[in-house]
């Protein structure tokens, strides 16, 4: 009978034993006096080293993204481009590229003596520098489209432009081979003065649908009338042409995208693009137009 209590008092002091420390287990068994009453029992538990399990140390590995330089930023330079009003040009000369306010005045002065310089922008174009050979034409000066000094006040000062054919009567168009310009005349009131490119007088042979074709490239003297019209291109056996307007059999005046400083035609009389948009509303069939040189 006492074996049996004393296992079971060894039992229970095992169990106590797995849950505290080993101050926890004296007081227990004694009432918390320290001092047994029965029977001293000694506890040697070798669970409880094999419980302490010692973890290996946790290794961190740290991964380090790679660090990417970026390169500096280029900011690229700002290049202003100042409107042309607000650029005088140097003084001398205005031709071909000029940009600035006198190049202005120089466009606004034409267009109100009707001339076709393109927009009043300040910018010295092909369209400015055909208005100024057709202005020096008339003035008795080379056309080489720079304007001196001398003809920018010539030109600002708006001269008068008379009629060079007044026996056509009010109304009729006038086509100066020698000076190669254009005016055109309605009711006695100026509508237009343009630069041209008639034929070149040049002896030509060139095949087209119809087989070979030659020629000699002359816009024929006389006075006509205006009659047939297109809108818009016309592909004709010697080329395109634009907005054509016929006054003596296949030859008219019409548009073209090359009207040099010289005769170069076939025999037409060619215009500037821009002023073939509008030229043939400001004529009618029937209207006058004498072909001479000066």
């Amino acid at each position: 009978m006492r074996r049996t209590v004393v296992a079971v008092a060894v039992v229970v002091t095992m169990v106590v034993g797995a849950c505290t420390t080993d101050t926890g287990v004296d007081r227990a068994a004694t009432g918390g006096s320290g001092s047994s009453s029965g029977p001293e029992v000694t506890v040697t538990s070798s669970t409880s080293t094999e419980a302490s399990t010692t973890l290996p140390p946790t290794t961190v590995t740290t991964t380090t993204a790679p660090i990417t330089t970026l390169p500096p930023t280029t900011v690229p330079p700002t290049t202003t481009t100042l409107p042309p009003q607000s650029i005088t040009e140097p003084p001398g000369p205005l031709q071909g590229g000029s940009v600035g306010v006198r190049t202005m005045a120089l466009q606004t002065a034409l267009a109100e003596q009707f001339y076709d310089p393109g927009e009043a922008d300040g910018r010295f174009g092909v369209k400015t520098t055909m208005s100024v050979w057709a202005f020096q034409a008339l003035f008795g000066m080379p056309r080489d489209g720079i304007v001196t000094p001398e003809l920018e006040q010539l030109i600002l000062a708006r001269p008068a432009q008379a009629m060079l054919r007044p026996e056509l009567g009010p109304t009729h168009v006038e086509i100066d081979l020698t000076r190669q310009v254009m005016l055109v005349w309605r009711d006695g009131n100026l509508k237009l003065v343009t630069h041209v490119s008639s034929g070149s007088e040049v002896p030509y042979c060139e095949r087209t649908r119809e087989g070979r074709r030659c020629g000699s490239a002359v816009t024929p003297l006389g006075v006509y009338q205006f009659g047939r019209r297109v809108s818009g291109w016309r592909d004709a056996p010697l080329g395109r042409l634009y907005n054509p307007v016929y006054f003596n059999g296949g030859i008219a005046v019409h548009g073209a995208g090359s009207v040099p400083n010289r005769p170069a035609s076939h025999g037409c009389v060619r215009i500037p693009m821009h002023v073939a948009d509008y030229f043939p509303a400001l004529v009618e069939t029937g209207d006058l137009v004498e072909v001479f040189r000066s």
